[in-house]
């Protein structure tokens, strides 16, 4: 970390104080990250982030029905009342549970599988996406998200449109994108434009169109990242741009 880099504020919340303490535990290790407070219970982590504001809030819960309604409650509530937070929910729900936390605006969630959290590494590859507007959710909710679904619409995409959709299913900004494909910034918005109309209308349970065109890009592809760049699959989560990219890169 550099001396200039203030770390990422955190605050913890979990259904279980055993690994509400673990997690608290792991992240005193990390220098980019300090954890400034932990709710006991899903009850007191509005009044904790309201008194401590920081800048990411990490959740963890079991996949109890009670406990999953809990979890996305609180999420959707932090959203509203602090739109500029990141948002970690850890847990073991994907499914519908994933449409319901990611609908609305998902810029800025993190949903990751705790099965699958190999080391302290993936969460904190997931706050340092979340810092910058991005949606990072774990390959497998990938999978079963994009199994809910068909290919339609990509058929009728030119192939720069598709060039234009698979560098947008890598969580890039239409910056970025203008940038890998050496085009303009003013081609990559009609671009987009042109996919969300040929590949809309969307699945209203996830209304951020982004995230959605790049779901139905990683349906029809057997290896939708290893031709643009191998090193994609040595990172623990997959990351997709908000629809709130657009709306930055055109101002």
């Amino acid at each position: 970390m550099s001396l200039e880099q203030e770390p990422i504020t955190v605050v913890l919340g979990s259904d279980s104080s055993l690994m509400g303490d673990g997690l608290a535990s792991l992240l005193a290790d990390v220098g980019d990250v300090e954890v400034v407070g932990q709710a006991r219970n899903f009850a007191d982590l509005d009044g904790l982030v309201a008194d401590l504001s920081p800048q990411a809030v990490i959740i963890y819960a079991r996949s109890q029905v009670v406990t999953s309604e809990a979890t996305v409650a609180a999420a959707h509530r932090l959203r509203a009342v602090y739109p500029q937070m990141g948002i970690v929910v850890i847990s073991d729900r994907a499914d519908d549970f994933a449409l319901t936390l990611l609908s609305g605006d998902s810029s800025g969630i993190a949903l990751l599988l705790d099965e699958r959290l190999a080391s302290i590494a993936t969460v904190l590859s997931a706050l340092r996406g979340i810092q910058v507007g991005q949606t990072v959710l774990d390959p497998n909710i990938i999978d079963s998200l994009i199994r809910r679904g068909d290919t339609a619409g990509v058929g009728d995409l030119t192939r720069r449109e598709v060039d234009v959709l698979q560098q947008l299913a890598h969580g890039l900004s239409n910056r970025a994108i203008a940038e890998e494909l050496h085009i303009s910034v003013k081609s990559i918005e009609k671009g987009i434009t042109s996919i969300f109309l040929k590949l809309g209308p969307f699945d209203s349970a996830l209304s951020d169109r982004r995230v959605s065109a790049a779901l139905i890009f990683l349906r029809s592809q057997s290896d939708p990242f290893g031709p643009v760049d191998s090193g994609v699959r040595d990172v623990p989560v997959v990351v997709l741009k908000s629809l709130d990219a657009i709306v930055e890169d055109q101002g």
